[in-house]
């Protein structure tokens, strides 16, 4: 077989010879590629047969599928302690409260609201969110706590078919708890809105239930309004 070599710096280089110098022909030309189908597939990869139907799943029409299990409500799984839940966790009056994270669609900042004559006191007005406008309620006025700052943050609150707002202080954190953690909470005159506590650390955060807060609010709200 000719080898490459160079004699003097003058020299050229020898070509590496052609197939057909080497006895071997011309190489043969590159085979254009062809669409296949995933049955073509298949069949080729099975020898050239066709795959057996006994090995083909039977899977239902999707029309046929069963629904996602609901979900019951968090009041019923915080009472029954079992199960966890991810919670949203913010501050009002310098306190940690927190609610179910799936119950919050958004959190805002900077909201500007829009008095309404005769509001309840609970009630700061509405606002405009986009294609939508949203009671806001401030929620240190319905826990009945004493105000230390003004709020800085809103809540668009959607626990179940009722959508409103809520003014915090701030946002904490996302925290995930399992319930079998949550303590009962001192007893106190909230209408059922505090579910019980639990410990983040050495942190007491007070748990609340979206969906009484909302009845709440909307039921303090005059018909008017």
């Amino acid at each position: 077989m000719t080898r490459l070599r160079r004699k003097t710096p003058h020299e050229p280089v020898l070509a590496i010879p052609a197939p057909a110098e080497r006895g071997r022909g011309p190489l043969p030309r590159a085979t254009p590629a062809v669409s296949r189908t995933l049955r073509d597939l298949a069949i080729a990869l099975n020898g050239g047969a066709p795959r057996p139907h006994g090995h083909d799943l039977e899977l239902s029409n999707f029309e046929e599928l069963a629904p996602p299990a609901q979900v019951a409500p968090f009041r019923e799984r915080v009472q029954a302690r079992e199960g966890r839940a991810e919670l949203l966790v913010f501050r009002v009056a310098g306190e940690l409260f927190a609610t179910e994270l799936r119950s919050v669609e958004e959190a805002v900042e900077g909201v500007e609201v829009r008095g309404i004559p005769d509001a309840p006191r609970t009630m700061l007005g509405v606002f405009a969110l986009r294609d939508r406008t949203l009671p806001m309620y401030a929620l240190v006025r319905v826990l009945d706590l004493a105000e230390r700052e003004p709020a800085t943050m809103t809540l668009v609150v959607r626990p179940s078919t009722a959508r409103i707002a809520l003014a915090v202080d701030a946002i904490d954190d996302v925290f995930d708890t399992p319930f079998d953690t949550v303590r009962s909470a001192p007893t106190s005159e909230n209408d059922g809105m505090v579910l019980g506590v639990v410990w983040r650390g050495n942190e007491l955060i007070t748990l609340l239930d979206a969906d009484t807060i909302v009845a709440s609010c909307l039921g303090a709200t005059s018909p008017d309004s």
